[in-house]
């Protein structure tokens, strides 16, 4: 079910951040500021993981992801996404290279990137 939600892996706290089928420009912005509020709710260190499988980020949400990046607190330890194609990943150096701070690794599958956030 798409939304944030908190899982744990290995004994360690991850944010999940899950798009996964959302094709809604309005939901997907809803659910970018649900974990935007989160972290500065919390305001501390974070593991993040993005699941964008099944979902489009258009150029509006595009858009809203770089404003919330840059009023978001940079308190990411790691962070991971699954589910964007090879083009995709080429964009998404653009878009790390935008946000700045530690930028979204990609993968996979879901496994492989719960277990690299995990890793010391």
């Amino acid at each position: 079910m798409s939304g944030v939600h908190k899982i744990t892996h290995k004994g360690k706290e991850i944010l999940f951040i899950d798009y996964n089928g959302t094709t809604d420009d309005n939901e997907m912005i809803i659910i970018l500021k649900k974990a935007q509020q989160i972290i500065i709710q919390e305001n501390k260190e974070y593991l993040q993981l993005v699941d964008m499988s099944n979902a489009h980020a258009t150029s509006k949400y595009m858009k809203e992801a770089k404003l919330v990046a840059t009023e978001t607190p940079k308190l990411a330890i790691k962070r991971a996404i699954v589910g964007i194609t090879p083009i995709k990943k080429v964009i998404l150096t653009g878009y790390n290279f935008i946000i700045g701070g530690i930028g979204l690794k990609p993968f996979d599958n879901l496994e492989e990137a719960k277990d690299y956030l995990v890793q010391d």
